[in-house]
């Protein structure tokens, strides 16, 4: 009997500790399972974060790509104007200066330090600049012209278009040059269909 119960007081004993490394090597294998799942969860917290601050990036891109070139716009519209003799005789009377300070107010509004490297910035920069050596050349021209006599108009036309041809082209390459510190490509242009001569419309029936 005594051997009996020794062997059976073993045996549980054996049991207990079976039971016991099953339960470590279970809460080793929860825990390790648990650990997989975090970093699961991790990298795919940091994988949406990276997308979300890459489409953040590219919006602030090009917002800032969309000012410039509305900038540049206004700037060979203006330079392109000065060009058009109907156009000139309305400089006593309306003034254009006032949309380029519209513009210039929108460029410097906005926040330049979140493109995020200093050569974008600097090249930013340029645009609000520029819109104010071309506001400052107009309105120039429009006290000049109010002053001056009808004969003496055209000198003064022609020194101003100068200026212009000057600025504007050294706009264009700056928005060149800021397109590429930003990494956007310009839009692929729309295809246009080549028609001939003799083509001929299709007929209603």
């Amino acid at each position: 009997m005594v051997g009996a119960e020794s062997l059976s007081s073993q045996w549980a004993a054996w049991v207990e500790a079976i039971g016991a490394i099953a339960a470590v090597i279970g809460t080793g294998w929860v825990a390790a399972s648990g650990s997989r799942a975090a970093l699961r969860r991790e990298e795919h917290a940091e994988a949406l974060a990276a997308n979300k601050d890459a489409r953040i990036a590219l919006a602030t891109s090009t917002a800032a790509l969309n000012l410039a070139i509305l900038a540049a716009t206004q700037i060979t519209d203006l330079h392109v104007a000065l060009k058009d003799e109907a156009w000139r005789g309305r400089v006593a009377r309306v003034s254009a200066s006032r949309s380029l300070l519209t513009t210039q107010h929108m460029l410097t509004a906005f926040p330049i330090q979140s493109l995020g490297s200093a050569p974008a910035m600097v090249e930013f920069s340029r645009f609000p600049a520029a819109l104010a050596v071309a506001s400052e050349i107009y309105s120039n021209l429009e006290t000049a012209v109010r002053a001056a006599d009808i004969g003496d108009r055209a000198v003064l036309f022609d020194a101003c278009n100068k200026q212009m041809e000057r600025l504007d082209a050294a706009t264009a390459h700056d928005l060149v040059a800021l397109r590429t510190v930003l990494r956007l490509e310009p839009a692929p242009p729309i295809p246009v269909q080549n028609r001939t001569d003799n083509a001929t419309e299709p007929k209603l029936k």
